[in-house]
């Protein structure tokens, strides 16, 4: 399957010969399994996530988890990536679960007490045992909302989730709110949904500080799998990386630095948080 290209972002934008990488062998890998739905493989995120490591000297090697319209339950219930927290080592584990209600809904008591509700902390709290018990950091994505309000809800759900799992909150919306403030006129989410190439670009270089601990610095991305479109056929029965047509063909684009700068110079720092709608769209 051959990648698809950096969409509208790079329309005009000249893509850049891909040389051999010169920067000197860093010291680690870090491995990342990633779990969630079509807002973690929409454009690809894990791919993204690669590309911005290599650029910085920082090899990641990441393991995913992802369905369309997925929740966190029902990958525990199917059990593949338990067994992966399981046989396997990571570093980090990024859980992002379905939005809309079930994201928001431990701000609430009486959705609390609902069995959906119920099903997902209970997911997030055994994927995070899992992933703790073997030193990884646990990470809760915490999505976007269409206003003030709903977004003040998502966030007081995703700081909940963490308290109660022993997890951290990567604060998503809020990466994406810094972007939308500095560049106003960028269209976040082209279906009122999913994010952008540019607004998933700026989800794994905020996911790649707060793995790390170390701000990106920006540089060419060389990017080797291909951007994958809302609708593609990704299965939750394997790791993403392994399904035939997701992990790439060998050929590669690269992302100018100059395209790369104006979000690492909007990235917030680490733990900042937003409870504002990052530009009125909702997941």
């Amino acid at each position: 399957m051959r990648m698809l290209l950096l969409a509208a972002w790079l329309v005009g934008t000249s893509l850049m010969p891909v040389h051999a990488q010169t920067d000197a062998t860093p010291a680690r890998e870090y491995r990342v399994l990633l779990v969630g739905n079509s807002l973690t493989y929409t454009n690809n995120l894990p791919a993204l996530l690669r590309a911005v490591g290599a650029s910085q000297g920082t090899p990641i090697a990441t393991e995913s988890f992802a369905a369309p319209g997925g929740t966190l339950i029902e990958r525990w219930n199917d059990g593949h990536v338990a067994e992966a927290l399981r046989s396997r080592g990571f570093d980090a584990v990024v859980l992002q679960e379905q939005g809309g209600n079930l994201a928001a809904c431990m701000a609430s008591v009486q959705q609390q007490r609902k069995a959906p509700c119920a099903a997902s902390l209970r997911a997030y709290t055994e994927f995070a045992q899992l992933a703790t018990a073997k030193g990884a950091k646990v990470l809760v994505f915490a999505t976007w909302g269409p206003d003030e309000r709903w977004q003040g809800k998502l966030a007081r759900s995703a700081r909940m989730i963490a308290e109660s799992a022993s997890a951290t909150v990567f604060d998503a919306a809020g990466a994406l709110q810094a972007l939308h403030k500095a560049q106003p006129g960028i269209n976040l989410f082209p279906d009122g949904n999913h994010p952008s190439t540019q607004a998933s670009l700026m989800l794994a270089l905020a996911l790649y500080r707060d793995i790390t601990g170390s701000a990106p610095v920006a540089k060419d991305l060389r990017v080797t799998a291909p951007l994958l479109p809302v609708n593609a056929a990704v299965s939750p029965a394997s790791a993403m990386e392994s399904q035939p047509g997701l992990a790439g063909d060998g050929k590669a684009v690269v992302v100018p630095a100059s395209l790369v700068e104006p979000l690492v110079q909007a990235l917030p720092g680490p733990g900042s948080s937003s409870e504002m709608d990052p530009a009125g769209r909702r997941r």
